[in-house]
């Protein structure tokens, strides 16, 4: 198992990446309007907020933290910068992007605080009762880890019907997916084996409709979420849908997509204890999705507590912004950046710990919350059984 980040990674930058990383948050705090910025870069506030449809700087603040959620802060600015091979302004215009993206699709105000909650409605909408039966179907799950530490998410395409449920509920579970993938994988695991099981798949369970839709949030909406990606035991009648998909993938995707056919080939990736037994492995474990449960978003309906907790997030949000405006002037190499750092990375952990109690409040309960994967204070278990 890989203990170390990954080059160009939290904890493992170059002086220059480093300082990139610097020029990058002197934008943010410029769209954030934190006060007192003393740097020589150029404002080039009024460009970054076209990608923003102008919205105000208290709006961008709110999305920006909305969007880091209990990643290292850093750690979601150096995906930006990665996508974009360090080109600082085009990866600051990717995450003003993306931060409108997750405002107007109302990602945490109705995605995650909905959630799988509207299993317990009396009458569901058509695209509310397709999102819950996604997730009855058994067709993804996250199962166990790779050899790198980084959760296997599994998709078992044989189990989609396109014509069963709208586009959009789709999109919906997808996104809901994501959402809970990236609250799971953190640190020097923060990214995602991706498993596309076609054993089974006929044309019946094509949907190009899902693919593009994938791949174009993965790569424009959560970039360098993707660790690695199995395309397992592809049938003859799937390559020539093959040959279409391919000419969509942009190349850093490309690059990190392997083949593989029958169980064997699978062991190379994810250890034996790891692989469900339908795979080769040792892990007996097989999915059933277990529904909401009435009273377990009970918190969810105290308003006051979650102001209060609220309330201590915006001002961590502000102190590590003041530090954050201080380091941003020192020169990585001194001893005098390297102590402003860490100052940084101890308010990062009154803020990780705070988002857990926070979370509670503003996230429904998910099927992996109530089978123990995740629990309330953060710890994961990607073998937990239900």
């Amino acid at each position: 198992m890989s203990l170390l980040s990954e080059p160009g990674s939290l904890g493992n930058l170059t002086i220059e990446e480093e300082r990139k990383l610097q020029e990058a948050w002197v934008h943010l705090l410029r769209l954030c309007e934190t006060q007192n910025i003393s740097h020589g870069t150029p404002d080039k506030s009024r460009i970054f907020l076209q990608n923003l449809d102008n919205k105000s700087p208290e709006i961008f603040k709110q999305g920006l933290w909305d969007t880091i959620l209990v990643d290292h802060p850093d750690a979601t600015v150096l995906r930006f910068l990665r996508a974009r091979n360090w080109d600082v302004d085009e990866a600051v215009n990717m995450l003003a992007s993306a931060i409108n993206w997750r405002i107007e699709r109302r990602i945490n105000t109705n995605l995650n605080e909905e959630g799988e909650s509207v299993g317990l409605k009396k009458t569901l909408t058509a695209d509310e009762e397709a999102f819950i039966r996604q997730y009855r179907s058994g067709k993804s799950y996250v199962r166990g880890t790779d050899k790198d530490g980084r959760p296997v998410y599994i998709i078992k395409v044989r189990l989609h019907d396109p014509s069963k449920q709208s586009a959009a509920a789709m999109e919906t579970y997808i996104l809901h997916n994501i959402e809970m993938l990236r609250i799971m994988s953190r640190d020097a695991h923060d990214k995602v084996c991706l498993i596309f099981d076609l054993t089974g798949f006929g044309l019946r369970n094509m949907d190009f409709h899902v693919v593009k839709f994938l791949i174009q949030t993965l790569e424009a909406r959560y970039p360098e979420t993707l660790g690695i990606v199995l395309v397992h035991n592809a049938p003859f009648v799937f390559w020539g849908i093959w040959n279409v998909i391919k000419h969509w993938l942009p190349p850093i995707i490309a690059s990190k997509i392997h083949f593989t056919s029958g169980n064997k080939s699978l062991a190379n990736f994810i250890s034996m204890e790891n692989l469900q037994t339908c795979y080769g492995g040792d892990d007996a474990w097989e999915y059933k999705f277990v529904d909401p449960e009435p009273g377990e978003n009970e918190k969810m309906q105290s308003e006051e507590e979650k102001d209060k907790i609220q309330k201590e997030r915006d001002q961590l949000v502000n102190q590590f912004h003041r530090l954050t405006a201080e380091w941003v002037s020192l020169e990585p190499e001194f001893d005098l950046g390297k102590g402003k750092k860490a100052e940084r990375d101890g308010s990062v952990k009154q803020l990780k710990s705070n988002f857990w109690k926070l979370d509670q409040y503003i996230r429904a309960t998910t099927y992996y919350h109530r089978v123990g994967v995740i629990n309330r204070h953060g710890e994961v278990d990607f073998k937990a059984a239900n």
